[in-house]
């Protein structure tokens, strides 16, 4: 059985962990412009063209839309009292959470070159 309390520390959790992830993505990308400079377009395909780069950017991308729904799913009871319209914009949260992700893939594996 799960409690309130249990989840919340879950979440918290994987706040951190999201963020970790972001902010390591974040890292690398800056180590790589300061390392090589400024890519060029050409540059930027053949490094998106590695599969495993484009795993990992999926997994940042994910992980930031993860960290932000977490985040406006704890804002919306504070300043939305009432239950069906918080329960309303939870469900749109959740709706673009997935339609974000859906995109990112779309993007990063479902277009050829």
């Amino acid at each position: 059985m799960t409690t309130r309390t249990d989840s919340a520390v879950l979440e918290w959790w994987l706040q951190r962990i999201t963020g970790a992830i972001v902010g390591l993505y974040a890292l690398a990308l800056l180590v790589l412009l300061l390392a090589y400079g400024a890519p060029s377009a050409a540059e930027w395909r053949a490094l998106f063209a590695h599969s495993g780069f484009r795993v990992v950017t999926l997994l940042a991308l994910i992980s930031a839309f993860y960290h932000g729904l977490i985040g406006v799913l704890h804002v919306w009871p504070d300043y939305v009292k009432d239950r069906a319209l918080r329960a309303v914009l939870n469900g749109a949260s959740w709706l673009a959470f997935a339609a974000y992700s859906a995109w990112a893939v779309i993007i990063l594996f479902g277009l050829k070159q």
